[in-house]
């Protein structure tokens, strides 16, 4: 019984050791936060974790514009495979204003995520 529970124990702090997301998929949903704001939103990041039913991220944060409230948002990206740069291809973005709609979503891939330097431009950031 002893032995049993050791093993247990063991178990759990493993998995606690682990990440919960795919670190590459974290860091390619962060470059995308400053994309659905204004140029000059400051994004801090206040929580993350595995995008409910399917592979990918959440991450909650508040934006704050100059002179303006900090407002709380969130994003959820999905994944599908990779992309031809080796990175998480986005396969969906969705907020609290719901699915990102089909012609920005494509723009965003091909323009925003398609130039992004290989660091990302990063969270906590002003665009």
């Amino acid at each position: 019984m002893r032995g049993g529970l050791v093993i247990a124990a063991a178990a759990l702090a493993a998995g606690a050791c682990s990440p919960v997301v795919a670190p590459d998929q974290l860091a390619l949903c962060r470059e995308v936060l400053p994309a659905l704001h204004d140029p000059g939103t400051l994004i801090r990041e206040s929580r993350h974790g595995p995008a409910p039913a399917g592979s990918g991220v959440r991450i909650d944060y508040l934006a704050e514009r100059p002179g303006l409230p900090r407002t709380a948002h969130f994003a959820t990206c999905r994944f599908e495979g990779r992309d031809p740069r080796g990175r998480p291809d986005l396969a969906d973005l969705s907020t609290e204003r719901g699915p990102f709609p089909g012609a920005r979503f494509v723009i965003l891939k091909r323009w925003w995520l398609d130039q992004a330097p290989t660091t990302p431009r990063s969270a906590g950031k002003a665009r």
